[in-house]
């Protein structure tokens, strides 16, 4: 049991964020837990729910595909420097991405989440099938 949860709280300690709700993510069926930081703009995209987007590639650290509108900010970190397994959204393009290799300190990057590997391999092989994120089903 200490084997899958150790992993989660390191994420959440290294992040620095406060993780504050677990969301749904689907991909060809099969169900994956995101959990999103807390903070305004985790509030407004979990608002938003359920959402279907078609992830693609962004050379050969993410995937990201676009929102339609931008997220509101408010008490959100705008800058983070993404691992493997982060949920971020890009402020200048208004997309949200999901890293598949670390990556520099970025700014312009707000923090959204953490997904686990399983969920992270699941987005990378994701092609153009679309994925959708939603509310836990209870």
């Amino acid at each position: 049991m200490f084997k899958h949860i150790l992993p989660i709280a390191l994420a959440m300690s290294l992040a620095g964020e406060t993780m504050a709700a677990t969301i749904e993510m689907v991909v060809d069926d099969k169900v994956y837990n995101v959990e999103l930081a807390d903070h305004a703009a985790a509030q407004d995209l979990m608002s938003r729910l359920p959402m279907t987007l078609t992830f693609e590639n962004f050379g050969q650290t993410e995937r990201i595909a676009y929102l339609e509108n931008a997220l509101k900010l408010g008490n959100a970190p705008t800058s983070t420097t993404p691992v493997v397994g982060d949920f971020a959204y890009y402020i200048p393009w208004g997309n949200v991405c999901v890293f598949i290799k670390d990556f520099r300190h970025s700014s312009d990057l707000v923090p959204m989440g953490k997904m686990s590997e399983e969920a992270t391999e699941a987005v990378r092989k994701s092609e153009d099938r679309p994925v959708t994120f939603r509310a836990i089903q209870k």
